[in-house]
């Protein structure tokens, strides 16, 4: 079971030379593990395990500097924010290295109500739009009423059991909207899909209604 202890003892170490000063927080097996604070050259507060800060944590440097994000096994590692002076840098580390900026999503979901579950999946990388498909249990949804798309870019079109919108500007907004009956034919209830397409190229949708 972990422990608490105030300052850095032989029974509870931090492995990273320029916070093991003191050490107060969570302690397993004699090394910082869980939650807590290291205060050396630079100061730490975050998770830490065997030692070492991993997960989530802010790491100050004696100028002033910090790292606001997640790291493992000692590094930076993930997702976080260096702020150095008037220099702020947002995005991805690898092992203490920057790799970039976080990659935007390919869509965003706006709104949903009524749909089950619905997949995206990209077929063309030119030609930017989207086609639809709608299912009901799996299969096919023939007892589609009202159906309706609203969009802020494109022009829309219909093939045999696929809605589509094409010549799209991306980003572009989607608005699906129909009336169904479910599976048993009992129930009949309004749907709503609103998207965000973020990425150019042909998106496939499929939206199932139970």
């Amino acid at each position: 079971m972990g422990g608490y202890v105030s300052g850095q003892t032989s029974e509870c170490k931090v492995l990273m030379p320029q916070i093991s000063g003191k050490y107060s927080g969570d302690c397993k097996k004699g090394l910082a593990n869980g939650v807590g604070e290291a205060q050396g050259v630079d100061f730490y507060k975050g998770h830490f395990s065997k030692g070492l800060p991993n997960g989530k944590g802010v790491y100050t440097w004696a100028d002033g500097s910090f790292y606001d994000g997640d790291w493992k096994n000692g590094h930076k590692d993930g997702e976080g924010k260096l702020v150095k002076g008037d220099s702020v840098i947002t995005g991805i580390w690898k092992d203490d290295r920057y790799q970039g900026k976080k990659p935007e999503p390919s869509f965003k979901i706006i709104s949903s109500r009524n749909v089950a579950r619905y997949v995206f999946t990209k077929s063309v990388e030119s030609e930017s739009g989207v086609r639809i498909k709608v299912l009901l249990g799996g299969r096919d949804n023939s007892e589609i009423e009202d159906f309706s798309l609203a969009y802020s870019s494109g022009s829309e079109y219909k093939n045999v059991g696929v809605y589509g919108i094409q010549n799209c500007s991306v980003p572009y907004d989607v608005t699906v909207r129909y009336r169904t009956w479910n599976q048993l034919h009992s129930v009949q209830y309004d749907v709503l899909f609103e998207f965000t397409i973020t990425s150019p190229g042909t998106w496939n949708l499929t939206i199932n209604n139970m």
